[in-house]
């Protein structure tokens, strides 16, 4: 597979200017787990991604400490899908 195409947002970009709420949740395939996440920066916007997501950004987990990066579906300034994985060490 190739590499999606992306382009690097600026650092100090405000997440209100791409979603109108940063917090999501992630859904387990089984659909067992329910996971709530805040994204606190978006890091890139992707152009035609194969797999369609639209962006990639550092989430932090609500409940419990951790970290991690999110690839993003957002349409209509809404996150429709996500993907989650956490850095290492997290819980």
């Amino acid at each position: 597979m190739s590499v999606p195409e992306s382009r690097l947002l600026p650092e100090g970009l405000p997440v209100s200017s791409v979603l109108d709420d940063p917090e999501f949740t992630e859904v387990t395939m089984d659909g067992e787990v329910y996971t709530l996440y805040r994204v606190v920066r978006l890091t890139h916007e992707f152009v035609r991604h194969p797999e369609g997501w639209t962006h990639l950004a550092n989430v932090a987990r609500i409940r419990e400490p951790a970290i991690g990066v999110a690839h993003l579906q957002v349409i209509e300034r809404a996150i429709e899908e996500a993907r989650v994985v956490l850095s290492t060490g997290a819980a």
